[in-house]
């Protein structure tokens, strides 16, 4: 946990001028899945990220493996979490929970993640994916994460 966490440098960066698309950078798994900061709501407490999913994160049945799903919304759930805090605090994942609700196919994904509660030892958060803002959710997830620092 020494030094500064770069994803939560770039996501403050965003929240506090959320004015255009920001793609991750600072993370190679985030980069692996083209992640792109899109929207934030300070109302809901809400960032919706854009994923990438390709060829490379497909099973063999040609839908995305439910791994990198899982990925992809942990990811969008910690950020969140990571633009509310004060460096150097930061949050790591305890417990997610997953749901699928339909198969995910390969191309441009969108999730947006809720802040459900941010106290100073836990945090909790939403999340659904989905194919584009009208889109259907594909997967939903919860997730519980320590505070630390």
């Amino acid at each position: 946990m020494a030094g500064k966490n770069p994803d939560q440098l770039l996501v403050r960066r965003f929240i506090q001028a959320p004015d255009a698309p920001l793609p991750i950078d600072t993370n190679p798994v985030a980069a692996d899945l083209a992640m792109v900061l899109q929207k934030w709501d300070p109302t809901a407490r809400s960032l919706t990220v854009g994923f990438t999913a390709s060829q490379r994160h497909m099973q063999g049945n040609g839908t995305v493996h439910g791994g990198v799903i899982s990925t992809m919304l942990d990811l969008a759930l910690v950020f969140p979490i990571l633009g509310a805090l004060e460096p150097p605090k930061v949050a790591v994942t305890v417990s997610l929970n997953l749901h699928f609700e339909k198969p995910v196919l390969p191309g441009d994904l969108i999730a947006v993640a809720r802040i459900d509660q941010l106290g100073g030892r836990l945090a909790f958060a939403t999340a659904e994916l989905r194919r584009g803002e009208g889109g259907g959710v594909l997967a939903r997830a919860t997730a519980a994460m320590a505070v630390l620092g």
